[in-house]
């Protein structure tokens, strides 16, 4: 295996080969001023917004139900920016049309996975070790 495999077979095959690519250093940077921080994470306690968290041990139930958060909120004309803090190479952008198919295959990749609004209205981060976090922002 490559030290590309990632970016060589997972984000170059349907259906993540034909989205666009963003800057995940942007979103990242966004989520550092928008967000407290404790040991590295989101400190979801102190964020400003409707929070809630969810712990599932079942990675199929854990998906599903990060795609029915996601699919709550994208709005129809709207997009969902995506980043991972590991091994995805570049940040993406999807539509509503194209949420089930791409987050499943997002969250096949073993990383902390953070799904936001365009406009930056909610968040869905979802860990691989089964939390997933809403917050839907106030004020936005």
């Amino acid at each position: 295996m490559s030290g590309d495999y990632w970016e060589e077979e997972v984000f170059s095959a349907p259906p993540l080969a034909a989205l666009k690519k963003t800057s995940a250093s942007d979103v990242f940077d966004w989520l550092e001023l928008n967000f407290p921080f404790a040991g590295g994470k989101i400190d979801w306690r102190r964020a400003d917004g409707r929070h809630q968290h969810w712990r599932i041990d079942d990675e199929q139930l854990l998906a599903e139900n990060a795609l029915r958060e996601i699919c709550a909120r994208i709005g129809p004309g709207s997009a969902v920016e995506h980043v991972g803090d590991g091994l995805s190479p570049y940040g993406v952008r999807f539509t509503e049309s194209e949420a089930a198919s791409v987050t499943a295959a997002l969250l096949e990749v073993p990383e902390h996975h953070y799904f936001l609004a365009e406009d930056r209205a909610w968040i869905v981060a979802v860990s691989f070790e089964g939390d997933l976090d809403v917050l839907d922002r106030a004020g936005t």
